[in-house]
């Protein structure tokens, strides 16, 4: 297997992956802490009992989304030539990168780099491409949420931030007077592990600049858009399921501005800030607090803690194989 101690962001071995399991149990625990404490006011917990029907129906449909975004992954992949793994052994190292999505940006997912290493992907190959679907997420996010963009008033502050950062990472990979201005900078940072860190990162965002070409970015979106359509749907037919009357656009865009609202706020995995924006904006349109709740909650346990179990799962089918072979 490749040696990664070269990135500042491949997960170590054994420290860091046990302090990052160690913050998601913390995480976990508070979650399911609040879940307990509310449920004795609004009996969430029974609700989603009730609901497992619907809410499996929903796994489905994200685990269909997951499929999706990985093949975006692995045609990005491709498109650097790097095509020589096998597909459902890619899938496995993708879906590993899930089980630290709980994460301040969702950088845990950088989990891949040590699993697309054992093929022969540079960390920094599997970092430009983070990027890049990081931003077509979010560009696929923004369009998604148009439809219930009247809902929270803070809607343009967060496309406006979203937006600016996207923009100034396509400058970034294309322009190089903005690529030498930026390596200036780094090389000017206090502390050598902070210089190592920001060149790494430059170094991603240029290996990006190849997928951002229309041949890559036309399917990469259409991908995406594909993608974030079925966790809507999903929400929408958990809404439909428990009674609640939506719109098609407010039913289709509330999850997405959701999603904005979390990953802007850099909560990790935006855990409790994505479930407050669905009953703030569920609550505009006259639903009640509890079926709110529960509708929050229930969108959350099959998309991020569903993504956490996958990932764990194929962390450990990958961990448990390399100790058979004495890999590291």
């Amino acid at each position: 297997m490749r040696p990664l101690h070269d990135s500042p962001l491949a997960p170590d071995p054994d420290t860091k992956r046990k302090h990052s399991v160690a913050f998601l149990l913390v995480i976990g625990a508070g979650y399911l802490a609040l879940l307990v404490y509310l449920d004795r006011g609004t009996g969430i917990l029974s609700k989603l009992v009730d609901l497992s029907g619907p809410l499996a129906v929903c796994a489905v449909l994200v685990l269909l989304s997951f499929a999706v975004r990985y093949q975006r992954w692995h045609a990005a992949l491709s498109t650097q030539g790097h095509r020589e793994f096998p597909w459902w052994a890619g899938l496995r190292a993708y879906l590993a990168g899930f089980a630290f999505t709980a994460s301040p940006g969702k950088a845990g997912e950088l989990l891949r780099i040590r699993y697309f290493g054992m093929f022969q992907v540079p960390p920094r190959t599997v970092l430009g491409t983070f990027i890049y679907e990081r931003g077509l997420d979010l560009l696929v996010i923004v369009f998604l949420g148009l439809g219930a963009a009247t809902l929270i008033p803070a809607f343009g502050l967060l496309v406006g931030v979203v937006l600016g950062f996207l923009l100034a990472l396509c400058l970034a990979v294309a322009w190089p007077w903005v690529q030498a201005i930026l390596n200036s900078v780094a090389a000017r940072l206090p502390g050598k592990r902070v210089r190592h860190l920001a060149n790494f990162l430059l170094s991603g965002a240029r290996d990006a600049g190849p997928l951002l070409r229309l041949r890559t970015l036309a399917p990469g979106i259409a991908q995406g858009v594909l993608a974030w359509s079925l966790t809507a749907a999903a929400f929408a037919y958990l809404c439909y399921a428990m009674g609640i009357p939506l719109a098609w656009q407010h039913a289709l865009g509330i999850y997405p501005v959701a999603m904005l609202a979390g990953a802007v706020s850099f909560v990790p995995g935006g855990v409790g800030t994505t479930e407050a924006a669905i009953v703030v904006m569920l609550g505009a349109l006259g639903t009640s607090l509890d079926v709110a709740l529960a509708a929050a909650v229930g969108i959350r346990l099959v998309s991020l803690w569903m993504a956490v179990a996958v990932g764990m799962l194929a962390m450990l089918s990958f961990e448990l194989s390399s100790s058979r072979h004495g890999m590291r």
